[in-house]
């Protein structure tokens, strides 16, 4: 179970950076005080100011790598060094790597005494961090309130070993009463299955487990009845079987505190993904905003000056995990144009469609209003179309999938086809996008956006 925020997450990104620049510039000072290697001139160890800003995004780019932001084991300091002693190894050899390309000059005993103090420094703040974690983490993060499937014995061990971890913003709800168990005395159970989404919405549950004895045809079938009941709900599903040496499909297995548990569904994106996606929508979008403050400004003068009406065109659509949200964008019709709000409304030659509308059409300048949704957590820069409701109640479970990361402003769909391609075939293209999601496939998807705006295709 994931038991950071993203608040903390990002926090801890940015505390890692800091220290990692804070080690760079005492490694000139010790590299002076400390006599040994080659004597040199004091010019020769001036640290150059191009490695300041290589360095932390060296060792970000290692730790996440090495999954240091996205914590998957049982809550224990071990875990967290291992995998923190992995990425700064990888990102040591990163360093020298880049040392040997760019400044050859740089003193080796300088850039190991760098990384010793990186070390030392990333390793004390993360046990010092801990402590203050453990002492006030229930309320500094996301609380992530946990239900139980079940009474049995395991439903049991699970719960209370949930109830012991609640420093780390682990909140146990309570367990739903299975037909195939016995009801425990000392277990009181909040309801059944059939309950299940009252309680998922009553108690805002965000993890559900599922104790298995085994893996048979019932079982089978009774956790896909569950996932197919909480498939609309913004919920991790985790089953947690008996024996540990049980595989399944493409599943992810992680050891809470000696309990397997294996997850059957669950977030698309780790924590440590989800911060940078987020960190690199604020700087995108404020940067975009700021460059095109003046072309908002002509559009907006132009749609005034060409059709009566508002100059923002608003309309309702289903965000990351079903959230409604309001979308934004330069309004291309006439004011009040019939079935604008309705699915399927865009084609080519539309009355409905204004002189300056066209033309916004196709350039996509209609749609650059939505990096003020972005900038409000509603949308990201790459991802999924935000769908219009009346299209998503007509979804089949598997194609909700594309909810479960933030929907976007441009996406894969759009760079392979943009409108030329039928609504009803981009959900495949959605699901690649997720399946092979990365900050360098976002880059690329933005530089072809570009690319396609200019080509005109499939826009109008």
């Amino acid at each position: 179970m994931r038991h950071y925020s993203l608040r903390y997450l990002m926090f801890l990104m940015a505390a890692d950076a800091l220290i990692v620049v804070a080690a760079l510039a005492l490694s000139f000072p010790l590299r002076l005080s400390i006599a040994f290697g080659l004597p040199g001139v004091v010019d020769a160890f001036v640290v150059p100011n191009a490695l300041y800003l290589l360095s932390p995004l060296i060792w970000l780019f290692a730790y996440n790598r090495a999954n240091v932001y996205g914590p998957r084991h049982s809550p224990e300091l071990l875990h967290e060094m291992r995998h923190l002693l992995i990425g700064h190894a990888m990102a040591a050899l990163l360093f020298f790597g880049a040392l040997y390309i760019s400044y050859r000059d740089f003193s080796r005993v300088q850039a190991g005494y760098f990384i010793l103090v990186a070390l030392v420094g990333l390793m004390s703040y993360r046990i010092v961090a801990r402590a203050v974690y453990r002492r006030f983490g229930r309320y500094l993060s996301d609380a992530r309130r946990v239900l139980v499937i079940g009474s049995s014995e395991s439903a049991r061990a699970i719960g209370q070993t949930v109830q012991r971890y609640d420093w780390a913003g682990l909140q146990f709800v309570g367990y739903v009463q299975d037909d195939g168990d016995a009801p425990l005395l000392d277990t009181p159970s909040l309801g059944t299955l059939d309950d299940l989404p009252r309680l998922i919405e009553t108690h805002q549950v965000n993890e559900v487990v599922i104790p298995l004895k085994w893996f048979d045809e019932h079982t089978a079938g009774r956790v896909s009845a569950i996932m197919r009941l909480l498939e609309s709900f913004a919920v991790n599903i985790r089953l947690s079987p008996d024996y540990s040496d049980l595989a399944y499909f493409e599943t992810s297995a992680e050891d809470f505190s000696g309990i397997p548990l294996i997850g059957v569904r669950e977030r698309v994106l780790s924590p440590g993904q989800r911060a940078v996606k987020r960190a690199f929508d604020l700087v995108f979008s404020s940067l975009f905003l700021l460059v095109t403050a003046p072309v908002f400004l002509i559009i907006a003068l132009a749609i005034r000056l060409d059709s009566p009406g508002p100059i923002l065109f608003r309309q309702k659509r289903v965000g990351e995990y079903g959230r409604l949200f309001t979308m934004l964008k330069f309004r291309s019709m006439v004011a009040d144009a019939p079935g604008s709000d309705q699915e399927y409304s865009k084609r080519r030659f539309d009355p409905r469609v204004t002189r300056i509308g066209r033309l916004l059409r196709r350039t996509s300048l209609d749609e650059l209003p939505q990096f003020i949704n972005v900038l409000r957590g509603e949308m990201s820069v790459v991802g999924p179309r935000p769908e219009m409701p009346g299209l998503v109640n007509r979804y089949e479970w598997w194609q909700r999938k594309r909810f479960e990361v933030p929907q976007g402003v441009t996406g894969w769909w759009q760079v392979n086809g943009r409108s030329d391609k039928p609504m009803h075939l981009h959900t495949e293209d959605d699901l690649y996008y997720i399946r092979h999601y990365s900050l360098w496939l976002d880059l690329q998807i933005c530089a072809r956006t570009f690319v396609a705006i200019v080509s005109g295709k499939g826009a109008f």
